[in-house]
């Protein structure tokens, strides 16, 4: 078979339809009918000379061959968009497309140097990058720099693929937070306060896990809400049914309101490594990424003057290398 112009239209369609999962979760996606798409998969199929997935009240399911040429035009793709990005290059100054990824609420936090960086990039003359940014759980946004879907992430990272490269950044604080009309927002700090959050209802996120309980010493059995974020959590906590901790800089807009109250603060506290993420093996990094990442150097340089307490007791590098985040009660 040889590919023109037609045929990747083709095999842009077939890439979306099992990414959606079936012909009519794609129907959004390209813009057009589920018939027309049938007719599209059929002429695909005719072209190459076997069958792609089987279609019908079964529902959609990838044939052997399917599945392997689905993995093929993902390469296929990846290669395509490094050619132009690479070909953009050639042109005088900064162009190409720059994806970044990065951690929710990370906004409020004084010490990420991200926002800073940007500011940093697009003032540079002759910079015409375009830039996506994708706001991802930790898990996600290491596949998706895995898969060349990003080209740089930041947060906080439990898994550490070999193929992942990570700088560490800085440490944000949690607290634990409870609604002003929750029960224990009444309560005088001491051993009766903390026996009861040890038994209290709680919302972690997933990608922490139970790491988030190691402070308060309590068991798995008050775990009633698990998500994915961090304004998830929140919006949890603000029903008044749920504690649970959140980052300090994220809530201190509703503590000082007093919607929000921090639940014995100078005892339950605790911390998480926030990393930057890139591919360990990229030969051929853009233009606009290594720009960007010498303003990430930079900017993280000022940082530490600015927000020592972020980086006082500044982890080694060797220690984003381990399972569970930093944890400390103080």
């Amino acid at each position: 078979m040889v590919v023109g112009d037609i045929d990747l239209r083709l095999l842009r369609v077939f890439r979306t339809v099992v990414e959606a999962g079936g012909f009519s979760n794609a129907q959004a996606l390209l813009n057009t009918s589920q018939s027309t798409i049938s007719t599209q998969m059929s002429q695909l199929e005719i072209r190459l000379g076997y069958r792609l997935c089987d279609r019908g009240r079964s529902g959609f399911r990838l044939t052997e061959q399917g599945d392997l040429l689905y993995r093929y035009a993902v390469q296929l793709f990846q290669s395509l968009q490094q050619f132009q990005l690479q070909a953009e290059e050639l042109k005088r100054g900064l162009s190409g497309h720059l994806r970044i990824g990065i951690l929710d609420a990370v906004i409020t936090d004084p010490a990420c140097p991200v926002s800073p960086a940007l500011q940093e990039f697009s003032a540079l003359p002759n910079n015409v990058v375009r830039i996506s940014v994708e706001v991802l759980p930790p898990r996600e946004l290491e596949t998706q720099l895995l898969d060349k879907r990003l080209d740089v992430a930041f947060g906080t990272f439990c898994g550490f693929p070999s193929a992942l490269s990570y700088k560490p950044l800085y440490r944000e604080r949690d607290v634990l937070v409870c609604h002003r009309d929750h029960l224990l927002a009444r309560m005088t700090p001491g051993p009766l306060l903390s026996r009861e959050i040890s038994r209290t209802r709680k919302v972690i996120r997933t990608f922490l896990g139970k790491q988030e309980l190691i402070p308060l010493n309590t068991s798995d059995d008050t775990i009633f809400a698990t998500v994915e974020n961090v304004e998830a959590a929140a919006l949890l906590i603000q029903s008044g049914a749920y504690i649970g901790f959140l980052p300090e800089h994220y809530v201190r807009p509703w503590v000082e309101r007093g919607d929000m109250v921090v639940l014995m603060r100078d005892q339950y506290v605790r911390y998480s490594n926030f990393a930057m993420a890139t591919r360990a093996l990229n030969p051929t990094p853009s233009q606009a990424l290594t720009t960007f990442l010498e303003c990430v150097d930079g900017v993280h340089e000022t940082m530490k003057l600015r927000h020592p307490e972020a980086y006082c007791d500044q982890f080694d590098p060797a220690d984003v290398n381990v399972e569970t985040p930093l944890l400390m009660a103080s």
